[in-house]
């Protein structure tokens, strides 16, 4: 006697006979028990689409989706100071990069018209001078060096100074 599984039905000697087997099957087939026997129907398959995206039956229309509206609390005299404060240490902090950045800008500037046409780095002939509050100190005259902590200074400056500019909102309310 052989036994096998087709369709979620087991046949026996060509017999088809329910089994407990509850798959679903494939293709967006559907199930109808008559007497114990189960037969797959098929689903009418979706209507294609035409290829030029327009519907023949009826023009697509976008809906209007809801834009859900932010509740804003309303700001007391406290929480609108502290705004403020914030605001205000942040635009300091903004001035100060600014100043930093066109510090190191007008530095370079005079040093690039300064330097002799044979050396091929400004920085040649500067020291850098690392200090500590104990008075400890790292000095390099290496203008190579110089030059990255140099670069490394104005892109950290400009990468900060984006960051605080960003961070600048007003509080609506």
């Amino acid at each position: 006697m052989e036994r096998t599984i087709e369709q979620g039905t087991a046949v026996q000697n060509s017999t088809p006979k329910p089994t407990t087997n509850k798959t679903p099957q494939q293709n967006g087939a559907k199930k109808d028990s008559v007497n114990g026997i189960t037969e797959a129907k098929q689903l009418p398959p979706p209507a294609p689409e035409p290829k030029n995206g327009a519907s023949p039956e009826q023009p697509k229309v976008p809906e209007p989706e809801e834009v859900p509206q932010a509740i804003v609390p309303m700001l007391t005299l406290e929480s609108t100071l502290k705004a403020v404060d914030d605001l205000h240490r942040k635009s300091i902090q903004r001035i100060n990069l600014i100043s930093r950045i066109k510090q190191l800008e007008s530095f370079e500037v005079v040093l690039s018209q300064e330097h002799d046409e044979l050396d091929e780095n400004p920085y040649q002939g500067c020291k850098l001078i690392i200090e500590d509050d104990k008075q400890r100190r790292f000095i390099t005259t290496t203008p190579g060096l110089i030059r990255l902590v140099s670069q490394f200074i104005f892109n950290a400056c400009n990468e900060k100074l984006l960051e605080i500019e960003a961070r600048i909102v007003f509080p609506k309310g």
